[in-house]
């Protein structure tokens, strides 16, 4: 892949890293690129990320990166949440007291353990 193809991938993953549903046409537009290069980028995309393309008629069509995979660092993978999940379960079944249930349960609603990859559809 080369130096521009790199750019417009990271420049449409940036895109949508704020959680939001985009038209191919707003990202396009976005990138400074055609529908049809968003459109292959997106696919490439899709095999790494949780990206959900739907279509549909105004207002119902379009892209999205699954919201529990973004942080204000970036985005994770699904291992790193798988860890994260896991590890935040072993705090749960610990016994230390200075553990907050309150706060361990919204971390946990945060960072839901995803499903592995082979039970995914």
């Amino acid at each position: 892949m080369d130096l521009r193809s790199c750019s417009i991938t990271a420049d449409i993953l940036n895109c949508l890293m704020d959680g939001k549903r985009h038209t191919m046409s707003e990202i396009a537009e976005r990138v400074e690129v055609s529908r049809q290069t968003v459109g292959k980028h997106v696919q490439s995309l899709s095999y790494r990320y949780p990206i959900e393309v739907t279509v549909g008629g105004r207002g119902s069509g379009g892209v999205c990166l699954d919201a529990k995979y973004i942080t204000p660092r970036g985005i994770l993978t699904r291992d790193q949440l798988q860890m994260i999940g896991r590890a935040l379960e072993l705090l749960q079944k610990s016994d230390d007291r200075e553990v907050d249930p309150k706060a361990l349960a919204a971390l946990m609603r945060l960072f839901p353990t995803p499903q592995s990859e082979s039970t995914e559809v």
